[in-house]
């Protein structure tokens, strides 16, 4: 995550000179914090302790779209605000939909069948699977959902979608252009029967997690890809271990987990997801590229702006009672990082 510091050390640095910018290591994150006016984490758990430890915390902005590793209930009751940089309009959701579809495409193609040939000097194997002519179920249709329907289609795969939220009729804008769209859970056995691909793009909530399990791949047709580039609770974990061993899941394709990093809770070692040969991994990057990191460091230099004007962030999460914003003249911002 270091770019991600230093573009915004760079663009606050030349218009907010008066501005100081540190950036620490998640160990090092508690500690941090009770020195500091802002924090920025990225990747970083913000816990209920480490927030009754930060007597000059005022405002926390996640370096992104997710907040589900900050404890905002403790943060209101603190009086600390929690915004965070929404994807639409900052490249991170087109990076992350770009993602979704490179994951997909590893999976089909038998990205690990791939390696091993390479090793055993083959060639000509595996016979791989393509997204032209596939069907596709999208779940979810925030912003990096429509960046993703809209990069899918030319493809020519159909491109399904389930939400929980009624669809309006008639569908405009990208909506308009999907085959099918559905409720959850009411929608998922006609849905994800005709699905080939799963692609995971929902938040995170308590009517969320565990979202893909056994009924859900119950419904799927056999050897379904799952594509989760959203969050790792969206799975459960015991329900993709068994289904990826009986043949239910063909592949998957994981930008995110359950403990972050990969293999950080030892509780989890030994289920044989990680390390299953149809299993494609990648480190949490989906929306980790130039034209997002830039375009949301120049959005963060914009918030703290913000602030030292008295003026609450664009995009606050909660409502502190008693909240300790504004800052009084400048701010310390820290960015959390691996």
């Amino acid at each position: 995550m270091d770019s991600a510091f230093q573009r915004t050390r760079a663009v606050l640095a030349s218009t907010l000179p008066g501005v100081e910018v540190r950036q620490c290591h998640r160990l090092e994150a508690g500690a941090a914090l009770q020195h500091v006016d802002v924090v920025v984490p990225i990747a970083v758990p913000i816990t209920a302790g480490m927030l009754g430890a930060a007597p000059r915390l005022k405002l926390i902005i996640q370096f992104g779209v997710g907040v589900d590793a900050i404890d905002i209930p403790a943060a209101t009751r603190l009086g600390i605000t929690v915004a965070n940089i929404p994807s639409l309009g900052t490249g991170n959701a087109l990076s992350v939909a770009e993602h979704a579809i490179f994951l997909a495409l590893a999976s089909l193609r038998h990205h690990g069948a791939m390696r091993r040939a390479l090793e055993a000097q083959r060639l000509g194997v595996p016979e791989g699977l393509t997204l032209w002519g596939s069907t596709v179920l999208v779940v979810g249709y925030g912003n990096i959902a429509q960046e993703l329907v809209t990069r899918l289609q030319p493809f020519g795969c159909r491109v399904l979608c389930l939400r929980r939220s009624a669809w309006p009729e008639p569908r405009t804008g990208t909506a308009a252009d999907l085959e099918d769209v559905g409720t959850f859970p009411d929608d998922v056995p006609r849905l994800a029967a005709q699905a080939d691909v799963v692609i995971l793009t929902c938040a995170l909530n308590p009517s969320s997690v565990g979202l893909v399990g056994a009924s859900f791949l119950a419904a799927c047709k056999p050897g379904v890809h799952i594509i989760n580039i959203a969050r790792g609770g969206l799975l459960d974990r015991a329900a993709v271990a068994a289904g990826l061993r009986d043949g239910t899941i063909g592949g998957m394709g994981l930008d995110v987990y359950w403990d972050e990093p990969l293999g950080s809770h030892p509780s989890h070692e030994g289920d044989g997801i990680a390390d299953h040969p149809s299993v494609y991994l990648t480190p949490h990057v989906g929306g980790i590229t130039s034209v997002s990191y830039q375009d949301m460091a120049e959005i963060l230099a914009g918030e703290v702006q913000r602030l030292l004007q008295g003026k609450l962030p664009s995009h606050p999460l909660n409502q502190p009672v008693d909240a300790r914003l504004p800052l009084a003249c400048r701010a310390h911002a820290m960015a959390g990082v691996e």
